[in-house]
C-alpha cells in the first residue's frame, strides 16, 4: 500500500497532463485566430468542415491609413511565392458600404504593419490595398469590377496581384500590382472589419485554398491605370498585348491607348475613394516656357527654360533619373517618372516612379510605383479637368 496515497495521485495527474497533446487551435487550414488593433468588441471565427467555409466576425474602426482594426484568421508562412483564393460573401444588412472582408498578407501583427490584402467591401467595392512600409500611409488599387464573389492574392516575390472571378466564377486578372517587401515568415489568413467601432459585421468565406508552393506560367499584361494625389489607383482597362501612350478622349470620359499601331479607347469610371489630384481646371494657362529631361550632370533630370530664354532651372533631384515631364492643364504640377540613377536611359519593363512637382512650393510627392518603361506615359496623360492622370503598368506572372 502507497504510504501517501494522495500525493501519489496528484503526481499521476501531473505527468499525465504533460503527457496528454495539447488542445487545438486551428480553424480549417489555419493555425489561430486573433483581434488586430484596438478593437472594442472582440472578434470570432468558426469552421464547418462539411461545407468548408469559415464564418468570421470582425470589430474595428477601419484597415486604412497608418492603422488597421479588425478580426484576423492566421497562419504563419515562409514561402517565396504564394496564393490565397476564396469566395466571399458579406452576411446580413448593413448600412455601412465600407465594412469589409479580405484576404491578407501580412509581415506582423502590429496595427501599422506592412500588409497587402484583396478587400471586398460590403458596397461591391474590390481592392488591391497595401501599405509598403510599418506605419505608412495605405493606399489601393481599386478593381473597374464591381462585387466579385471570387478573389485572389498571389505573391511573386515582392510583388502582389489580385484576381477577381467573372460572372461564372473563372478567375482573371484585375491589373496593377503593388510592391510591399515582406520578410519571412509573415503572415496569411483572412479578415473582417466592420468599419464602424461600435459595430461586429460578419463574412463567410468558403472554399479556401492557400497554396504555397505555385508554378506560375510566365504571362504579360498591360494595366491602363488612373491615378489621383493620394497616390490611389483604378484599373481601367486590363489587356495581354502590350499597350503605349495612354490619354484621354477631349470630354475625360474614356481612356485612350496604343495597341498594335491603332488608337483605342474604353469607357472611364472615376474612382470613388480619396481626393483629386488638382481643382477643375476652369482656363488655360498662358504660356512659361517648358520643361525638357536633359543630361547635364551625369544624371537625367527635368529642366525649365524660361520663355524668355532665362538661365535653366534644375527641377528633379539627382538622386534618380528623369524622364517624360508633362505639365498640368493649369500650369499648377509637374508629372514625370523617375528611374535608377545607374541605368543609361528609361528601359522597358522597369521599376519605376511617377512623381509630381507642385510648382509653387517645389514640393515632390510619390503618385505611384510600378514595373513601367518609355510608352507608360503618352503627351497628354493628365484628365482634361486636371484632376487625374492615366498612365500604363506592366505585369509579368513568371
Amino acid at each position: 500500500m502507497l504510504r501517501y496515497p494522495f500525493i501519489a495521485l496528484i503526481g499521476a495527474l501531473a505527468l499525465a497532463a504533460t503527457q496528454a497533446p495539447a488542445p487545438s487551435t486551428t480553424i480549417g487550414i489555419f493555425a489561430s485566430q486573433s483581434d488586430v488593433g484596438n478593437v472594442l468588441h472582440p472578434g470570432s471565427a468558426e469552421y464547418n468542415a462539411n461545407s468548408k467555409t469559415y464564418t468570421v466576425s470582425g470589430s474595428g474602426d477601419n484597415m486604412w491609413a497608418s492603422t488597421d482594426e479588425f478580426h484576423f484568421v492566421w497562419k504563419q508562412v515562409s514561402a517565396q511565392d504564394l496564393s490565397l483564393t476564396a469566395d466571399i460573401s458579406m452576411l446580413g444588412e448593413s448600412k455601412e458600404g465600407h465594412r469589409k472582408a479580405v484576404l491578407m498578407i501580412r509581415q506582423s501583427m502590429d496595427d501599422d504593419s506592412p500588409y497587402v490584402d484583396a478587400a471586398r467591401h460590403g458596397e461591391g467595392l474590390t481592392s488591391l490595398q497595401f501599405r509598403d512600409q510599418k506605419g505608412a500611409i495605405t493606399r489601393e488599387v481599386e478593381s473597374n469590377v464591381s462585387g466579385p464573389t471570387r478573389l485572389r492574392i498571389v505573391k511573386l516575390g515582392d510583388r502582389f496581384y489580385m484576381w477577381i472571378g467573372d460572372k461564372k466564377g473563372r478567375l482573371q486578372f484585375s491589373g496593377g500590382s503593388a510592391h510591399v517587401e515582406m520578410q519571412a515568415p509573415f503572415y496569411v489568413g483572412i479578415g473582417v472589419c466592420a468599419h464602424q467601432k461600435d459595430v461586429v459585421e460578419r463574412a463567410t468565406f468558403t472554399n479556401v485554398d492557400l497554396d504555397t508552393n505555385i508554378t506560375p506560367t510566365k504571362v504579360h499584361y498591360s494595366t491602363v491605370e488612373t491615378v489621383l494625389a493620394s497616390g490611389d489607383a483604378r484599373t481601367g482597362f486590363v489587356s495581354p498585348k502590350r499597350l503605349t501612350a495612354p490619354g484621354w478622349n477631349p470630354d475625360g470620359h474614356k481612356l485612350t491607348f496604343e495597341i498594335g499601331g491603332h488608337r483605342k479607347e474604353v469607357v472611364f469610371t472615376p474612382l470613388r475613394t480619396a481626393a483629386p489630384v488638382g481643382a477643375p481646371i476652369t482656363a488655360q494657362p498662358e504660356s512659361n516656357g517648358e520643361y525638357v529631361a536633359s543630361n547635364q550632370g551625369g544624371t537625367m533630370q527635368i529642366w525649365h527654360k524660361g520663355a524668355d530664354g532665362s538661365q535653366p532651372e534644375q527641377m528633379t533631384s539627382a538622386d534618380y533619373n528623369s524622364a517624360s515631364p508633362r505639365l498640368s492643364p493649369d500650369g499648377k504640377y509637374l508629372l514625370f517618372l523617375s528611374y535608377p540613377k545607374e541605368l543609361s536611359s528609361l528601359q522597358e519593363n522597369q521599376e519605376v516612379t511617377l512623381r509630381l512637382i507642385t510648382l509653387t512650393d517645389k514640393r515632390v510627392r510619390t503618385l505611384a510605383t510600378f514595373v513601367g518603361g518609355p510608352g507608360s506615359l503618352g503627351t497628354q496623360p493628365w484628365s482634361p479637368d486636371g484632376r487625374r492622370v492615366a498612365f500604363i503598368s506592366y505585369q509579368t506572372m513568371e
